[in-house]
Order: structure tokens, then C-alpha cells, then sequence
């Protein structure tokens, strides 16, 4: 019904007046018949940290809403074609409700309205859109069909979260001893309670705090937990007794020193020169000569940084086989459960034949142990920064 309504919205909204300078907006960034430079847009650390946020809360990413799911499908069910699906399907109808969204917000600017600068966050499903529906033919339709499918994407999520905290309860051995029926009694009194929080006078202030800072730093700090947990934990008792133990030492030590220093030093580039004429006092000669460095030369440090440990870790082992090297140091924890991901597959669990199989498994693998955590590392303290520099207002 949700999806209903939502393409009911845009069928409405793409008829609206000047709804074609919304859709402009919302596909080229427009903004007053104005194109913002793409290469500024795209090294907006704000915009990349946003964006992280809302498609891993929208997925539930990092919020054990999958894992709960998961643990429900047989062992041997297809892994690959349900993540494309559910991905897919996501991102689909997200990018097709962004139609309905912002042909509204043309339809306000043409109205000249007040509130058409609320675009963002939750004033536009609470502020601007309520605005817009007052000013069409049979508002109150289409006020209760928005307050409608707000409450039904309400009640989705409420079943997302709920089950995901009630099936780790249950897996615990107290916790199955009590019925699942009082158990998601308890989590769903439980959330009510705490979210009158947001119902008095500042709430919304509230709300907003709670938002930036669990849909931002929470869920990337348990996102690089989770492929530390995955990808350099898992396996590491095997081979910490083995031939591999020095060069496994090596490239995660320096894979996480590096990664440190670099998101430390993301947050010296990315700070602002200060103005010696105004205010002599704020002048440091350490952060002028890193203001001056370009932000990509932390990247650049980071991953040369990364080659280098690779390439000790391989000539450190007594016997060079880059196979051995590749499955048992460089992709050591990822590496076994990305085959696991390839025989789920298919029903018969048979990786012979499949040609994709091993690039599979080097993407997977790489990204889950290296580039995951080393952007979500960046993209926080390039948040971080951003937090902690004053605003110019």
C-alpha cells in the first residue's frame, strides 16, 4: 500500500506547476536554474557522511535487522540473488519516491512559499509537503493519504527493529524461555516509552541529536567493527599459530595504523586557513602548512602505505606462493567466508563452473577488509571536522 500511494504521489506531483524544476533539482542539483560544480559537490565529506547514513539505515545495514532476517532461510538458500533483490528494490524505490518529493518542492518554489527551503531531513515529509498538500484540489485526500503512508513505513521499520532485537533475546538461552509474544510486548512498550521523549516542546532538538549522531557516528563505528569482527578476527586463531603469523601481524598492524593516521590527518586538511589579519592569535604554522596540502594526499599516503605492508608481508614468508599469500595473509577471514557466499549461490552450494566466482571473491573480499572500513574511517572524521569547526554564522 505504501508503494501504492507513493506512485500515486508522483503521478500527482509531475502534474503540478513547475514540478519540472524540482525534478531538476533533484536529478542535476539545480538550484535557481544554477549547476553546482561536481567535483565540489562530490568532495563534500557532509554530503558523502548523509548519504552512508541513510542508505545503511534504509537497508538496515549494521542494525542486525538482516541478520535476524537471514537466520530464518535454510542453510543452503541463495545469498547473491536475495542481496541484489533486496538492494535493488530498495534503492529502486527510494530513487522513485525522490520523484514524488521533489516535484513538490518545485511546485512550493513556484507558490513562493515560506517553507520551500525545507528539503532536507524530516521537514520535508512534516513541514513541506503538509504545506503543499493545503494548497491542492482535494487536500484533504492527499494530506491523509502522505499521513497514511508515513504511518504504514512507521509501522514497516517497527517490524524491522522489533524483530531483530526480539530474535537476539531469543537466541540466548534465558531468553528462550520466554514467549516471543511477551518479548516483543516488552521491546514495543519499551520503544514507546522512550520515544515520548520527542513529543514535548523540544523534542524536535532531541530528535535531531539522536538522528546525527546514531545514524552517523554510531552506525559507522559499528560498520568498521563489523568487518573488523568479519574480515581480520575470523580465522585469526588458525593462523596465529602458523607459518603466517608474522606477515598476518604485519599487514593488519599497518593496515590500521595507517587508516588512523590517515582519518587524523583528514581532519588537518580539511580544516580552514586561518585569518591572521582578524584574529594574530589564531595563527599556527602546523595547521597553514597542512591547510595547504590537498585532501587526496592522505589517501595517497594511506594506500601506499597499505602496498608496502603487502608487499613485506609476501617476501616475510618463507615459502613465496602467491596463492598460499593471497588466501591465507591477504585476504585471511574474508576469503573463507566470500567462498561461502559463492557455493550459496545456487542450490547445489558447487563453485566448479562458475566463471564469476574468484573475481567475486577478490572484490568482496578487498572491499570488506580494506576499502569498507577505510571509507567509513574517513567519512567520520571528515564528519568529524566539519562537527567541530565553528559555523560561520
Amino acid at each position: 500500500m505504501p508503494i501504492g500511494f507513493i506512485f500515486i504521489m508522483v503521478l500527482n506531483g509531475l502534474c503540478l506547476p513547475n514540478s519540472d524544476e524540482g525534478i531538476r533539482m533533484y536529478l542535476r542539483g539545480e538550484t535557481n536554474g544554477v549547476v553546482p560544480d561536481p567535483y565540489k559537490k562530490l568532495a563534500d565529506g557532509q554530503m558523502w557522511a548523509d548519504a552512508c547514513g541513510q542508505i545503511f539505515f534504509s537497508l538496515g545495514v549494521v542494525m542486525g535487522i538482516m541478520t535476524s532476517y537471514s537466520s530464518y532461510n535454510r542453510r543452503n538458500k541463495p545469498i547473491i540473488r536475495d542481496v541484489m533483490a533486496i538492494s535493488f528494490g530498495n534503492c529502486g524505490c527510494s530513487f522513485f519516491s525522490g520523484f514524488a518529493v521533489f516535484s513538490i518542492v518545485g511546485y512550493l518554489q513556484w507558490l513562493d512559499s515560506p517553507v520551500a527551503s525545507k528539503t532536507s531531513s524530516s521537514s520535508l515529509a512534516f513541514v513541506a509537503f503538509p504545506a503543499a498538500a493545503e494548497t491542492m484540489n482535494g487536500s484533504n485526500f492527499w494530506a491523509g493519504i502522505l499521513g497514511l503512508t508515513l504511518f504504514m513505513l512507521g509501522i514497516d521499520s517497527a517490524f524491522s527493529m522489533v524483530e531483530a532485537i526480539s530474535t537476539v533475546i531469543y537466541d540466548t538461552e534465558w531468553g528462550m524461555q520466554i514467549p516471543r509474544k511477551l518479548t516483543a510486548l516488552i521491546v514495543c512498550s519499551s520503544g514507546f516509552l522512550f520515544s515520548l521523549l520527542f513529543c514535548f516542546s523540544w523534542g524536535y532538538t532531541y530528535f535531531d541529536v539522536v538522528d546525527r549522531y546514531i545514524a552517523v557516528y554510531l552506525m559507522f563505528i559499528l560498520g568498521m567493527g563489523e568487518c573488523f569482527g568479519a574480515a581480520w578476527m575470523f580465522g585469526r586463531d588458525e593462523l596465529a599459530v602458523g607459518d603466517d603469523k608474522i606477515p598476518v601481524m604485519i599487514i593488519s598492524i599497518t593496515y590500521w595504523v595507517a587508516n588512523i593516521f590517515c582519518g587524523i590527518l583528514t581532519v588537518f586538511v580539511l580544516g580552514r586557513c586561518p585569518d591572521i589579519e582578524k584574529d594574530p592569535e589564531s595563527f599556527d604554522p602546523l595547521e597553514l602548512c597542512l591547510t595547504d596540502i590537498p585532501a587526496y594526499w592522505g589517501v595517497i599516503i594511506f594506500w601506499l602505505i597499505i602496498v608496502c605492508a603487502m608487499l613485506a608481508s609476501f617476501l616475510l614468508m618463507k615459502k613465496h606462493d602467491f596463492g598460499h599469500w593471497y588466501r591465507n595473509v591477504f585476504l585471511y577471514g574474508a576469503y573463507q567466508l566470500a567462498m561461502e557466499v559463492v557455493k550459496r549461490s545456487d542450490e547445489a552450494m558447487e563453485i566448479e563452473g562458475q566463471w564469476w566466482a574468484h573475481p567475486f571473491i577478490l572484490w568482496w573480499g578487498f572491499s570488506i577488509k580494506y576499502f569498507v572500513p577505510w571509507a567509513l574511517w574517513t567519512l567520520m572524521m571528515w564528519n568529524f571536522r566539519i562537527d567541530i569547526t565553528p559555523s560561520k554564522d
